[in-house]
């Protein structure tokens, strides 16, 4: 029960903080049987709250001791059977992992499922850090008469921080693994240990996005942006945006160590272009109309008008209500994060899962002061609702304003404007035409 309510109330929560959340390879999780979700580790908590949601079996975690100390998030954890991991960097005692390890057997033996993060801890590195040896260790150790399944999960965030971004989970071929003798203390042979791990770490890398240097990575995402603007973004999945970026990351890794003079010229032609749409006051990620006209500004125009009279009366009241939770919870989650952004988005959500339901409690308790507790129940429903109905306003808006800015500029200079999506075009044809010559793009 506990878990339905939680995965019911974490889809909401989740479909709130990401404006997209895509899945994929769902039919490639055994329907039966122990499995182990291998995750990459980009994201705080908010990584293992995506795969409980939305993962194909029930699962459970192996998290770090240290959560479970936490008041609601420790109650949480304990009620989905969650297992503790102790860690040196936690300064526990390392001896009581031997607990860990066999009260994670003892789950893959009763069919369970348990999901754990071989990377060990959260971080914003570009690129996977060593795979630990626990998803190994546990799966040889289990002393099933079957094979154990390993299923990497890759995660993806077009920016993982941000309100309104998009994530995307990839489910991965499993990896199978026959289960091996142990030893005295439960412990299965070193060197199959080290051959399963080498094999989780080469299927796990081909379940994300990485790249050596922070710089790449970000480049390539830049320029996945510049693409999907060049063709149609309003049909482009968050996977192909994720399968472009690492054929961009391919081309290069692959030019850096063949053709740097090359490279260099593309990055320096990528960043002209951004510049100079950034110079037009235009998104270089925004497709602009191909032949635009007046009537197309007012037809706009005229819709989001019809649009906020609908919604406004309900709206305005809700960005109103909603803001100073939502700038608190900002600046709260910034200090408490500090430089680790892979904990960023971890802290605006529990902080918006405090702020916004004390918001319409007191909303509820001032109405039903006022007018009665018919008045308070009835504002205590409508608060939230008035808070979506804000947020997709603000949306809205945002939307028009960026295509009335390119619409605007089209009838106003629009050579300049032929200019830039000319160039963008041909910077995605040039890309293409590079990648088959380098035998990344069939």
């Amino acid at each position: 029960m506990l878990r339905a309510v939680l995965r019911t109330v974490l889809g909401w929560i989740l479909g709130l903080f990401f404006r997209r959340i895509e899945i994929s390879g769902t039919d490639r999780v055994p329907r039966q049987g122990p499995v182990i979700f291998a995750i990459n580790h980009p994201n705080g908590l908010v990584d293992g709250l995506l795969l409980l949601t939305f993962a194909p079996r029930p699962v459970s975690f192996l998290a770090k001791a240290p959560l479970f100390d936490l008041p609601l998030i420790g109650w949480i954890i304990r009620r989905l059977d969650t297992i503790p991991v102790y860690r040196r960097q936690d300064q526990a005692d390392l001896s009581q992992n031997r607990v860990t390890f066999d009260r994670a057997r003892d789950l893959l033996h009763r069919g369970g499922t348990i999901a754990i993060a071989p990377e060990g801890a959260s971080h914003s590195d570009p690129s996977l850090r060593p795979i630990k040896t626990g998803a190994a260790r546990i799966a040889l150790g289990s002393t099933l008469g079957s094979p154990v399944a390993i299923v990497p999960v890759g995660l993806f965030y077009t920016d993982k921080a941000t309100f309104r971004s998009a994530a995307h989970i990839t489910f991965s071929d499993p990896v199978l693994v026959t289960p091996a003798p142990v030893d005295a203390q439960g412990e299965p042979p070193p060197a199959l240990v080290d051959e399963v791990t080498a094999r989780l770490e080469l299927a796990l890398a081909d379940a994300v996005v990485q790249a050596d240097r922070q710089e790449a990575l970000t480049l390539a995402k830049r320029t996945e942006r510049l693409l999907a603007a060049a063709t149609d973004p309003g049909s482009r999945t968050i996977e192909e945006a994720r399968a472009t970026q690492r054929l961009l990351l391919d081309g290069y890794r692959t030019m850096k160590s063949a053709a740097p003079g090359p490279l260099d010229q593309m990055i320096r032609r990528i960043d002209r272009l951004e510049a100079a749409f950034h110079s037009a006051n235009l998104d270089p990620g925004h497709p602009t109309p191909a032949t635009p006209s007046a009537a197309d500004l007012f037809r706009a125009a005229g819709w989001l008008i019809f649009r906020v009279g609908i919604f406004l009366p309900l709206a305005l009241p809700g960005l109103v209500l909603h803001y100073p939770a939502y700038w608190t919870i900002g600046r709260l989650a910034t200090r408490y994060a500090g430089t680790h952004d892979d904990i960023l988005a971890t802290a605006k959500i529990l902080g918006a899962i405090l702020l916004f339901p004390l918001t319409w409690i007191g909303v509820g308790l001032m109405a039903g002061l006022r007018g009665g507790i018919l008045w308070g129940t009835a504002a205590l429903v409508v608060a939230p609702l008035a808070g979506y109905a804000g947020l997709k306003l603000v949306e809205r808006f945002d939307h028009f304003l960026t295509g009335t800015r390119a619409i605007g500029l089209h009838l106003a200079r629009p050579e300049q404007v032929r200019q830039l999506t000319t160039e963008r075009d041909r910077l995605r044809v040039d890309l293409v035409a590079l990648g088959r010559a380098l035998h990344i793009i069939p």
